[in-house]
């Protein structure tokens, strides 16, 4: 697996969307235990303060769909980028 696919399988396993025993080297960290569960439960029990106090609805709200899926694309875009440049350094260490 090299490239796009490795960067993306890997992302996708720190964030629990692969099965479980699919990659063991590669921590699911999207657990309460694991380093991003805890971070994407404050940032959706945010989510629903916000809406329950201004009265929005998050899944029609254009502007609340655009802040949630902006942050999953920032996240997404980070992770590809840091693994790129991290495997840049890798072979520039040779």
């Amino acid at each position: 697996m090299k490239g796009e696919a490795r960067w993306e399988f890997i992302y996708n396993q720190i964030n629990g969307m692969n099965e479980p025993d699919v990659c063991e080297w590669v921590r699911d960290e999207s657990t309460m235990e694991g380093k991003l569960g805890p971070l994407t439960e404050q940032i959706y029990g945010a989510r629903s303060r916000l809406c329950e106090r201004t009265g929005l609805n998050p899944d029609t709200d254009p502007d609340f769909e655009l802040l949630i899926c902006g942050l999953e694309a920032l996240s997404r875009a980070c992770g590809e980028l840091m693994y790129h440049y991290g495997y840049q350094d890798g072979e520039n260490a040779k």
